[in-house]
């Protein structure tokens, strides 16, 4: 079947006069990123206060950031994968008022493209079309399919088979996160209130769920395209904008860090309870930029509904509670090719998260399914004092039953490092920073989410 590339429009309402206002936010300071310098790669391991805490494994390659997060018994957590890197958004031209050429600037924030592993729930497919709405688990809609009992996968993991090694030039590393003989969080109940309830011990427990991830970061010389803006200012006061004019774009020569890992993801021993019952396996794609969370605090505040409507303080979607969700979810099927959601600007790829419909079930191969719940602006924390303000997709795999189920997916992102100025104090104006990201995000990136899709159902 040929495959079709479809935007989302996930674009965020945020008015075009705050990119007027925001390119003259925070250029007062800045750093030299020189071109041509060999980045080697590194991997480290150790804790983290990243994405809710805990331990991980980072490759750090430049000012680029690539690994796994996970929990601990001390910081209970579930799985992420993610990248974190500095972006170019644009470049400036600062002149004076008489038209003098005063300096040139690059824009540049820190990126984070992340993938979570959220839950595991088994359903009765009684309608035969492999899909299970989100809202029932919840209670909040009634479909034909039955929610049967779930496992949560905020816990702490154990990891085991760590290796690394270097081959022309690309760093690999390998290693297993476990967790074994684990209790059922959650059974289902229909009455008197639909809904999750706490599984009772007689419910019994999974004998294995571990997740095997095989990270490569290379680097290699690269050239890319820049936004490039001139910019008149007052008395050499870079916030004292009093005209702004793109003036096309520009390449400029450096290196690319390419990022990849893929997951081998197996679950053994899980009681399926009807013959009919399936298992998926609920995860979240994330995109944004890092923000104070206290500035965050108060943009939210500040805009209410223009940008991040509602609290995100959890990571949830705008819509999460499943009211504002789809009415059924959107089916994503690779027939013999790779299942692919791409989060892409108009002039560079941002991340890619891939997958195939074979799925490895008792020693035989049957098919898998992806679906999409629905997307929206996201916001998440980071850090200690740090979140990240973006979109997110709110997807599922869903597998046959089985005794041993293994499938891979895969998750890949490319950095740039150039060879112009970029800014390192973006917070001087307060509120107008996290304006300019929004809007960079929603007019400068046109920030869709692109699916491309393999025998769409």
């Amino acid at each position: 079947m040929t495959g079709k590339m479809t935007k989302i429009g996930l674009v965020w309402a945020v008015s075009l006069t705050l990119l007027v206002t925001s390119l003259a936010v925070g250029l007062s300071s800045a750093d030299q990123v020189t071109s041509g310098n060999t980045i080697t790669p590194t991997v480290a391991q150790g804790t983290t206060d990243r994405l809710g805490g805990g331990d991980w494994v980072v490759v750090h390659a430049g000012n680029t950031n690539f690994g796994v997060v996970y929990g601990t018994a001390s910081n209970p957590n579930k799985i992420y994968i993610f990248a974190d890197y500095k972006r170019y958004l644009a470049g400036v031209d600062f002149y004076d008022s008489q038209g003098n050429y005063l300096r040139t600037k690059g824009v540049s924030v820190e990126a984070v493209f992340a993938q979570s592993l959220d839950r595991l729930i088994e359903f009765r497919d009684v309608d035969g079309n492999h899909r299970f709405d989100l809202g029932m688990w919840d209670g909040l809609r009634n479909t034909s399919d039955i929610p049967v009992k779930g496992l949560n996968l905020t816990r702490a993991w154990t990891l085991s088979d760590f290796s690394n090694e270097t081959q022309n030039g690309v760093l690999n590393v390998t290693f297993t996160l476990s967790v074994s003989d684990v209790p059922y969080t959650w059974v289902w109940r229909a009455l008197p209130r639909p809904g999750p309830i706490q599984a009772p011990p007689s419910t019994g427990s999974v004998s294995e769920i571990a997740f095997t991830f095989h990270i490569s970061v290379g680097v290699e010389n690269a050239t890319a395209r820049v936004p490039w803006f001139k910019v008149t200012i007052t008395g050499g006061n870079e916030n004292r904008v009093t005209n702004r004019t793109f003036d096309g774009w520009r390449e400029f020569s450096g290196q690319r860090v390419n990022m990849s890992v893929k997951y081998d993801q197996e679950i053994d021993g899980w009681d399926f309870a009807h013959q009919n019952s399936e298992l998926l396996l609920e995860t979240r794609m994330m995109f944004g930029y890092i923000v104070p969370r206290e500035l965050l605090d108060r943009y939210r505040l500040n805009q209410g509904e223009r940008a991040l409507n509602g609290d995100q303080r959890n990571g949830t979607l705008i819509g999460d509670d499943r009211n504002q969700m789809p009415t059924e979810p959107r089916p994503i099927q690779p027939s013999g090719d790779k299942g692919t959601i791409t989060f892409a600007d108009d002039w560079d790829r941002v991340g890619r998260f891939t997958w195939v419909s074979d799925v490895n079930v008792d020693g035989g191969q049957e098919q898998m399914y992806f679906q999409v719940h629905g997307g929206g602006p996201l916001a998440f924390p980071f850090g200690r004092n740090a979140a990240v303000a973006g979109l997110g997709v709110l997807g599922a795999f869903v597998y046959p039953q089985g005794d041993s189920i293994v499938h891979d997916p895969a998750f890949d992102a490319a950095s740039y490092e150039f060879g112009i100025p970029s800014v390192t104090n973006l917070s001087p104006v307060g509120v107008l920073f996290l304006q300019m990201i929004l809007i960079v995000a929603a007019v400068v990136l046109v920030g869709a989410l692109k699916l491309r899709r393999k025998g769409q159902q």
